[in-house]
């Protein structure tokens, strides 16, 4: 009996001294681990193997299971398991409860601590609409291959001329890869090349959180990309209305996106999107729009492109060879 006790005890010890130095590690986000509230189960193995590692340097180990010390957190209320369909994810938190408030975007940093947050999920952060986000995104990063050649020149007009998009009103598009679902909305990821999103910003999430997010120019100029992982035609120009009204686009942070992404379709259709919002261009980003106009191949077969990628407009912008509403 004797022997059982010392047992305990030592397991007892083991757990209070593996918790003290879990919390050191839970104590604030990280690059690794932007959300160290809400964990998928395969990384809390990771951060349990890396104390565990750590203690045995120290001479502290047990033989106590990843699942038994969980198990024992979610007794204590430190950890309780979030109902997440198709993913095991976990709130770790004093009175840790499966009814405490989630954010979505710290799920996302949770299911993806490397990914950033884009399209309709970095639409609402931003308050560019009032639509019920129906799906959230999260972009893993893939670099451009060294030595690929480039598609378009250096001033942001195509070498090779675009393809038309599907003469159709709306068709949506693959959302990416589904990793889960939470309260009846669906979460993607997807691959995006570095080149083509190069407005990321880190962002406080509270005070054990933190957030990787496209910022507002880039999210602005990921709808006209994709329009219907922002949310589709509707949601496009309600973002644009609202960042032109309340005159939060920075000028001279869109231009140098749209430099980096040297992608000319989209300089094009900002152009012409900010004159369905009302915008007047500021002097940069004029010069910038004006010679990449003068450079459109007119002579193309394919020179005339949608406005919104999948949808099929009607009235065409001559000075810009965009269709449009």
């Amino acid at each position: 009996m004797s022997g059982k006790q010392t047992l305990l005890e030592r397991e007892n010890a083991f757990r209070e001294v593996f918790l003290a130095r879990l919390s050191q590690k839970l104590a604030a986000p990280s690059a690794q681990w932007p959300t160290v509230r809400c964990w998928t189960e395969s990384a809390l193995n990771k951060i349990f193997r890396q104390v565990r590692d750590e203690l045995a340097t120290e001479g502290v180990k047990s033989d106590l299971s990843h699942s038994s010390l969980l198990e024992w957190l979610c007794r204590l209320r430190l950890a309780s398991s979030i109902p997440i369909e198709g993913e095991t994810i976990y709130l770790l938190e004093i009175g840790a409860s499966g009814e405490s408030e989630i954010s979505p975007l710290e799920l996302l940093m949770a299911g993806k601590p490397s990914g950033i947050i884009c399209y309709f999920s970095a639409v609402a952060y931003h308050g560019l609409t009032t639509q019920i986000v129906e799906h959230h995104h999260v972009a893993e990063l893939q670099p451009q291959a060294s030595g690929a050649p480039r598609e378009h020149s250096e001033i942001g007009v195509a070498v090779q001329p675009e393809r038309p998009t599907p003469s159709t009103t709306r068709v949506p598009r693959g959302l990416g890869t589904h990793i889960f679902g939470f309260q009846g909305v669906s979460f993607y990821s997807t691959r995006r090349s570095s080149r083509l999103i190069p407005g990321i910003q880190t962002r406080g999430y509270g005070p054990r959180a933190q957030i990787r997010i496209t910022t507002l120019e880039q999210t602005l100029l990921d709808s006209l990309y994709k329009p219907f992982h922002c949310g589709g035609p509707e949601v496009v120009f309600e973002a644009w209305q609202e960042g032109v009204a309340s005159r939060r686009i920075d000028e001279v942070r869109l231009v140098k996106y749209l430099r980096s992404m040297n992608y000319p379709a989209t300089t094009r259709r900002v152009a012409v999107m900010l004159e369905l919002a009302g915008g007047t261009p500021g002097t940069e980003l004029r010069h910038f729009l004006q010679a990449s106009q003068k450079a459109i191949d007119r002579q193309s077969p394919h020179a005339c492109i949608s406005l919104l990628p999948g949808v099929d407009y009607q009235n065409l912008n001559e000075s810009w060879l965009v269709s449009t509403p």
